[in-house]
């Protein structure tokens, strides 16, 4: 076969060329993502209601929640659900949101060989009977643990961040970006992060008024804040533990509006003694903002999505394209973050590893052979890694993700392997007086035994990795795909092409060995 394919070595090179442009045309139907999705066993909720809503309210949706678990997920084994904050906040310090509107929920599923159903798949049911509900205004469902999700960002895995200073501007295009997302196919749990202003009481202090009465602002402030939110008066000791006492209105004084004008507000002049807030301040219901995000000290708003039977890449591509036809006010900047941004930055990095350590295997090969000829025939092994790779990747529907990519990195120094086995023989041929056809020819029939035997080793040592199925099997089987497509399509064309190429560079005779 070998002397066949240099007897029509132009035929040959051109239809290798041609497999080589084909096998490039899947490579638009390969998605892209950071992480492979992993199969945890593990679904979480986070849902927020109107800020308004009181605790008693979330508790009733949080058993709701639970039925929900109960009914739609026989494979769980645990489930839970809660609301409110901690007293302590330790859950907005390790990055979650807490409030009397905010519910949490999850369940723990049977292992993945016992169910026929994913996390994913689990997720998105719950997820359906979720959106049903009314009343919530986000909601995130995910198919991992929360002590992952926080690990990974606590984030979207895609966010478009909209920066500019005038937030009603901004919030108006969040709303335009949000309703690209509901349309975009595969875009699940889309949020905005600007949440919607909340009732609040706004007490504003005739001040010349006050200081002539001897009231100072603090003194206002120290009132409303003892009446309605309490202070430690004592603490009340029990069995060797100590218990705080709070003082505050009682619940009618509390829940009127007219009860805070009331409230006697103690003066500094001892002649006045107490002062009616109503009399020197305007007491006004209004609303007001939950909070402003900010970025680089500019405000900003987010609109986020995860992704649920689509790939990252691929949701990514549809929104990026529907935004390039938005109009964005002047003065407001829109980029893409979480995730996806997390993924451009990886992949710009892996890609420069790639170049790297492509010129570091042409160095080595170059210092080895002390020669340019025959290192130009060994590297022309390389593209055909990334035609196996992309045929691997397309036709087991798998991504092109850090762990594909770290395997393309590996191949760049493993392929080279056959094709240096091969051609360093050919030289010792040569140099021996056996004429360059008859040389390689031989080299082909002594090296094909160990170059099988190298690309069989490393085939069946990486197909357990490929194949395998059990628990976060799916972070690891691109590797191993990646590596079994590239390593074979590399050795079964480059023991063709690498001769061919090597004779084409190598028409000089080299000097017989004498002795």
């Amino acid at each position: 076969m070998l002397q066949a394919a240099l007897n029509n070595r132009k035929k040959v090179v051109l239809a290798t060329l041609a497999i080589f442009l084909v096998s490039l045309l899947p490579m638009k139907y390969i998605s892209s993502e950071l992480f492979p999705d992993t199969d945890t066993g593990m679904v979480s909720i986070s849902m927020a209601q109107d800020e308004s809503t009181r605790l008693e309210e979330s508790a009733k949706l949080a058993r709701r929640v639970s039925k929900i678990f109960k009914k739609l997920v026989p494979e769980m084994t645990q489930r839970y659900a809660f609301c409110g904050e901690t007293e302590e906040g330790i859950g907005t310090a390790v990055g979650m949101e807490e409030g009397p509107n905010i519910v949490e929920g999850g369940a723990k599923l049977v292992r993945k060989k016992y169910r026929h159903r994913s996390s994913k798949e689990v997720a998105a049911a719950v997820r359906k009977e979720l959106e049903k509900i009314p009343g919530i205004e986000r909601m995130k469902v995910i198919a991992t643990t929360p002590m992952k999700q926080m690990m990974l960002g606590g984030g979207k895995q895609i966010e478009v961040e909209i920066v500019g200073h005038d937030l009603n501007v901004t919030r108006q295009l969040a709303e335009k970006i949000k309703k690209i997302f509901l349309k975009t196919p595969g875009a699940v749990d889309v949020t905005v992060s600007f949440k919607r202003p909340r009732q609040e009481i706004h007490v504003f202090i005739n001040r010349k008024k006050a200081a002539s009465l001897g009231i100072t602002a603090a003194a206002v402030a120290q009132v409303l804040r003892s009446s309605y939110y309490g202070f430690e008066a004592t603490k009340y000791r029990e069995a060797g533990e100590d218990f705080d006492i709070f003082v505050r209105l009682n619940k009618p004084g509390r829940s009127s509006l007219d009860t805070i004008g009331e409230l006697d507000i103690p003066s500094l002049n001892e002649q006045v003694k107490t002062v009616k807030l109503k009399n020197i301040a305007r007491i006004v219901q209004a609303t007001g903002p939950v909070q402003i995000d900010r970025k680089n000290r500019e405000r900003i708003i987010t609109v986020g999505a995860d992704t649920f039977g689509r790939s990252l890449g691929e949701v990514k591509a549809d929104v990026e394209r529907a935004l390039k036809n938005l109009d964005i006010p002047p003065g407001v900047t829109v980029e893409f973050g979480g995730e996806a941004k997390e993924q451009r930055k990886a992949f710009r990095d892996l890609y420069a590893l790639l170049i790297i350590g492509g010129i570091l295997v042409v160095m080595v090969i170059v210092s080895q052979f002390e020669s340019f000829r025959t290192p130009l025939a060994v590297i022309f092994a390389i593209p055909f890694t990334f035609t196996g790779v992309i045929l691997a990747l397309w036709l087991t529907g798998l991504t092109l993700n850090m762990m594909s990519f770290m395997a393309v990195i590996l191949l760049i120094g493993v392929v080279v392997n056959n094709a240096i086995v091969l051609l360093d023989y050919a030289d010792v041929l040569r140099s021996r007086g056996i004429a360059l056809m008859d040389a390689i020819v031989q080299a082909g029939i002594h090296r094909l035994r160990p170059i099988l035997m190298t690309t069989f080793t490393c085939l069946f040592g990486m197909l357990p990795l490929a194949v395998s199925r059990g628990e976060g099997a799916e972070m690891w089987q691109p590797f191993g795909v990646t590596v079994i497509g590239g390593l074979l399509a590399s050795t079964v064309i480059g023991l063709i092409i690498v001769p061919i190429m090597y004779s084409y560079f190598s028409r000089k005779e080299i000097t017989p060995e004498r002795g």
